[in-house]
């Protein structure tokens, strides 16, 4: 039974952790840099030769996927209201 219960438990730890996404800028990712997700993506980094940006997205299977992708085809998101 302990065993059951440590094995949801682990589980549980497993999906939360592929899941969860980070904090940062939200940006759009164009589909040419990443096509690996669908969705708004999250700025983590640049690189210091600000060609590389790394990003958190969504993949199709919903799990978040850390990578970096070409900085001109990230973009920043647009800001609505007053």
């Amino acid at each position: 039974m302990a065993r059951v219960r440590l094995l949801w438990v682990l589980a549980g730890a497993l999906l939360l952790g592929g899941c969860v996404m980070p904090t940062g800028t939200d940006v759009i990712v164009d589909r040419r840099g990443a096509n690996f997700f669908t969705g708004t993506a999250i700025l983590l980094e640049i690189s210091e030769d600000r060609q590389s940006c790394r990003v958190a997205a969504r993949n199709n299977t919903l799990f978040v996927e850390k990578r970096w992708v070409p900085c001109r085809y990230v973009h920043a998101t647009r800001v609505f209201g007053g």
